[in-house]
């Protein structure tokens, strides 16, 4: 197949575009700076004008990975909660326009999304079937979706990721992480109590190209491993792998001082599950976190 990705020099478009160059697929990567992207994996480079109709030339592909959305980390200004929404809603309508322009369309468009469509549910488990929560994130996400779906109107196939927290040994959370309990001050967030989805980056990409290639597969999609932890879980598990103490946490009140209104995502958590990927019979290759943080400690 012919595999274009958005948002390919990111975190995840990256070993996303090298495991389907490994699969045997053609990738094509979308950036708003072809010029200064270093993507061996690429057979073909492809600009992005983010302010224009028609973003994206989507000519020629099979399926399109949709990844690209302005980062969730930061303080949320007004300003900033816009330019999140336009990243995401907006920007997935004009893609879908782009499909449509293609001849012939692609046949699959995957979009990405966030298990944060299902806001703060506690203890709820949460499975592709259940319904969008409340407040800033969710309302981004659903609207995320409603623009993706557009494309199921033009015959396409479309895959919505809910992906959970991403972790790698390149970037992301981890890292962070790693490093704050290096220096001893790693500790949980809040009380702890709150669930922590999260997925290593190798099943990560090995879920998105799996769903690439399931012709029949369709609809939303938690891109989260089984073995759910708790921020607590989360904690003493990273503290025992990494050898360090883990008595250290940060209280809710000074969470929200410091993020302000940000402070929810980290205090809040989903109870998600893989329901419908385990359905279709993909298998993880980190199903629980030890393995999954072992391995990351090793790299």
């Amino acid at each position: 197949m012919q595999i274009g990705i958005t948002g390919a020099t990111g975190l995840i478009g990256r070993a996303l575009g090298s495991l389907a160059l490994a699969h045997g697929h053609d990738v094509v990567a979308f950036t708003r700076d072809p010029a200064r992207a270093q993507l061996p994996w690429a057979k073909e480079v492809r600009p992005v004008d983010a302010g224009a109709p028609l973003p994206i030339d989507a000519t020629g592909l099979d399926v399109l990975v949709h990844l690209a959305g302005e980062s969730v980390l930061g303080w949320w200004t007004e300003a900033r909660k816009q330019r999140i929404r336009d990243s995401r809603v907006d920007f997935t309508q004009r893609v879908a326009r782009c499909l449509a322009a293609a001849s012939p369309r692609p046949a699959a468009l995957l979009c990405g999304s966030a298990l944060g469509y299902y806001g703060d549910r506690g203890d709820e488990w949460l499975r592709e079937s259940s319904p969008p929560g409340q407040g800033f994130l969710a309302e981004v996400c659903a609207g995320w979706e409603a623009a993706a779906r557009r494309a199921e109107q033009l015959g396409i196939r479309v895959v919505l990721l809910r992906t959970g927290m991403v972790l790698a040994a390149e970037g992301g959370a981890f890292p962070l992480m790693r490093n704050a309990f290096s220096a001893f001050a790693g500790g949980r967030l809040g009380n702890g109590s709150q669930w922590v989805p999260w997925i290593h980056l190798q099943d990560e990409v090995r879920m998105i190209l799996w769903a690439a290639e399931q012709p029949n597969l369709s609809g939303p999609l938690n891109l989260v491993a089984p073995g759910a932890v708790t921020n607590a879980d989360f904690t003493r598990t990273l503290a025992g792998v990494l050898h360090r103490p883990a008595v250290l946490h940060v209280p809710a009140f000074a969470l929200k001082g410091l993020l302000g209104e940000m402070a929810g995502m980290l205090l809040g958590g989903q109870h998600a599950t893989p329901d419908a990927a385990l359905a279709y019979g993909f298998q993880f290759d980190y199903p629980s976190l030890k393995e999954a943080v072992e391995a990351l400690a090793a790299s």
